[in-house]
C-alpha cells in the first residue's frame, strides 16, 4: 500500500521553483486544528529570495544523513532544535532538462550533498554538491541502467546499487572527494530472471561494519557485504515471495525487514540467519521498516503494526499512516494525506492531530527534531514544506517547495522533487 502511495507521490511531483522565496502562510485552503488560531501570513519567518552562503559549522551531535531516513534504523529523527526565524535560503541547484532524481533522496556527508540523477536519454550519473557554494562538485558517470537506487554514505565513499535485470546487478563504491569509481560488486540473486524493473527501493544501509542491501532473488532476503572489502559475507534465505522495495532497518546486531500487512522478519546480522519471525500472512512487498527504542515499525494498510524486536512479538495497530518519525522518548509522529498525528508508544494511540497546512497530497515526507516537524507535500498540488512547533502545534514557517527532507550536520535542510531543482535552506 505504502509503496503504491509513494510511487503515485512520486509520479504526480512537478517540477520545483529553483528556490524557496517567502510565500507567508502556506495554509490558505486547510483549517486550524481544534483550539489553535490561524498563523497570520505577515508572522511566519520567510525565507529570503537571495541566496545566503553564510559560513558552515558542523552542530555538535549530529551526525551525517547517510542513508534512507538519515540512520539505519530510518527514523528520519535529527538530534538538534532550531529557530525558525533564523531559516534562510541557501541556494537552489537546478536539475539539467528532462533529468530526475532517484527515488529524491540524498545523502549529506563531510559538506556535500549526492544526488543519483537520471537525465532525459535514461544515462545515470552520481553527483555531489559543495554544501559551501551550492555548485556541483563533480559528476561520475554511472551508465544505462534499468534503475539505481539513492546513494548511501560511509568511511568517505558513497555507496549505491543499481539494477542491470538479468545481467547482474551492481554495488558500486565512489570516493566521495572525487567521484572516482573505487569498487563494483556482483549482488549475486538478483541475477534471477524475471524480477521486476519498476520495484522501487531505498538506499544501501551501512552499520556495524557492513553494507545491507535487498537481494531480490527467489529464496532470498538480503545480502550483506564488508563494509571495508566489499567482499560479500552472506545471503540470507527466505522462502517467501520474491521481494519488492525496503531498505533493511539494522539495530542491535541485527537487520530487520518490514512487509506491508505488518509482518516483521529479523535476521543475525553476523551471519544472515533468522531470529525474529512475526508472521503475519507475510505479503510479497517488504517495506523500508523504522526500527526504534526496542520496537520495530511496518506502514500496513491496515494501519501501523509494532512489534517488539526482543522476541518479536506484537504489541500494537495503531492508525493508517503513509510517513512517520521516530524521535527518542514516548511519542511518535507520523502523516496521513492530511494530519499530522502524534502517537503513544506503549500503545500506538493518538495523542493529539493536526491538519497539514495546504491542500491534501498523496504523500507528506516528514522529519522531526527536537522541537520542530518539517512537513512537505506535493508541489504540484501547492503542497510546499512547513515546520510545526511541536510544543505549540502551531505552523513557525512555511516553503513553497515541496519534495523529499533530509538534514545535513550543518544545519542545512534539503527540499528535494524528483524533477526541477534541489533547494537549501540554513537552519542555523
Amino acid at each position: 500500500m505504502k509503496i503504491i502511495l509513494r510511487t503515485l507521490f512520486l509520479a504526480t511531483l512537478a517540477i520545483a521553483q529553483a528556490g524557496c522565496s517567502g510565500s507567508g502562510n502556506s495554509a490558505a485552503g486547510a483549517g486550524p486544528a481544534a483550539g489553535q488560531a490561524r498563523v497570520p501570513a505577515d508572522a511566519l519567518p520567510q525565507v529570503a529570495p537571495a541566496s545566503h552562503l553564510t559560513p558552515l559549522s558542523a552542530m555538535p551531535g549530529l551526525p551525517a544523513w547517510s542513508t534512507t531516513g538519515g540512520n539505519a534504523g530510518h527514523t528520519n529523527y535529527v538530534p538538534a532544535a532550531f529557530d525558525p526565524a533564523r531559516f534562510t535560503r541557501r541556494f537552489g541547484w537546478p536539475l539539467p532538462a528532462g533529468a530526475s532524481v532517484s527515488q529524491a533522496q540524498l545523502a549529506l556527508d563531510k559538506g556535500q550533498a549526492f544526488a543519483v540523477v537520471q537525465d532525459a536519454a535514461g544515462q545515470w550519473t552520481l553527483r555531489a554538491l559543495d554544501e559551501a557554494t551550492g555548485k556541483e562538485s563533480w559528476a561520475a558517470a554511472i551508465g544505462k541502467f534499468d534503475l539505481v537506487d539513492p546513494p548511501a554514505t560511509h568511511d568517505g565513499k558513497v555507496v549505491l546499487s543499481a539494477q542491470a535485470g538479468i545481467d547482474g546487478d551492481a554495488l558500486l563504491f565512489f570516493d566521495q572527494r572525487s567521484g572516482a569509481l573505487l569498487d563494483k560488486r556482483v549482488i549475486p540473486s538478483r541475477r534471477a530472471p524475471g524480477h521486476s524493473t519498476a520495484d522501487m527501493r531505498m538506499a544501501p544501509v551501512i552499520a556495524d561494519g557492513g553494507i545491507y542491501v535487498n537481494d531480490r532473488g527467489a529464496g532470498k532476503l538480503l545480502a550483506k557485504f564488508d563494509a571495508a572489502t566489499h567482499e560479500l559475507l552472506w545471503e540470507s534465505e527466505w522462502t517467501g515471495a520474491p521481494n519488492h522495495a525496503f531498505a533493511p532497518a539494522v539495530d542491535q546486531g541485527r537487520a530487520y525487514v518490514a512487509f506491508s500487512d505488518g509482518g516483521l522478519l529479523g535476521v543475525d546480522a553476523k551471519t544472515g540467519a533468522r531470529v525474529v519471525d512475526h508472521h503475519r500472512q507475510f505479503t510479497d512487498s517488504p517495506m523500508d521498516g523504522m526500527v526504534a527504542d526496542g520496537l520495530a515499525y511496518a506502514l500496513s494498510p491496515n494501519g501501523l503494526v509494532a512489534t517488539g524486536i526482543a522476541r518479536g512479538s506484537f504489541k500494537w495497530q495503531g492508525p493508517v499512516l503513509l510517513e512517520m518519525a521516530a524521535p527518542p522518548g514516548p511519542v511518535l509522529y507520523g502523516v496521513t494525506g492530511s494530519a499530522v498525528l502524534a502517537l503513544d508508544r506503549a500503545t500506538g494511540k493518538t495523542l493529539w492531530s493536526m491538519p497539514i497546512p495546504g491542500p491534501a497530497s498523496v504523500s507528506h515526507p516528514i522529519l522531526a527534531t527536537s522541537n520542530l516537524l518539517f512537513v512537505s507535500g506535493d508541489p504540484q498540488a501547492g503542497a510546499g514544506t512547513v515546520a510545526i512547533d511541536i510544543a505549540t502545534r502551531k505552523v513557525v514557517w512555511s516553503c513553497p517547495e515541496g519534495g523529499w527532507l533530509s538534514l545535513s550536520p550543518n544545519g542545512v535542510l534539503y527540499i528535494t522533487p524528483p524533477r526541477g531543482g534541489i533547494t537549501a535552506v540554513n537552519l542555523q
